[in-house]
């Protein structure tokens, strides 16, 4: 899981915009999708390093949901997944959630 072209920066600004537009209510099915991708990204070494075993995704995956589950940690995996793979995939990962529609949930209390 190398980063897309270490040299080059990330936008700040367009993390700022893709967070602001990420409905409140979706960031767990978001944070699920990305992550899951993160860690299929991950080499065996990563693996290994991470979870001290080369082929434990499962443990990658619950390590790296509970590290992202706060929401002060929204802005900080975007910013991760513009290293990791890149503006126009991670942009394409959460397009493919079609985020606008999902209704958000009604609260019967």
């Amino acid at each position: 899981m190398q980063p897309q072209n270490p040299n080059v920066g990330i936008n700040l600004d367009l993390i700022d915009q893709v967070v602001d537009r990420i409905p409140e209510w979706t960031w767990p099915l978001v944070k699920c999708h990305l992550v899951t991708h993160l860690v299929d990204e991950m080499t065996t070494a990563i693996l290994e390093r991470l979870t001290g075993n080369p082929t434990n995704d499962d443990r990658a995956q619950e390590i790296l949901d509970d590290y992202y589950a706060p929401s002060s940690m929204n802005k900080d995996l975007l910013v991760d997944l513009f290293k990791i793979l890149g503006e126009e995939r991670t942009l394409y990962l959460l397009d493919s959630l079609q985020l606008d529609k999902i209704t958000e949930p009604i609260d019967n209390d």
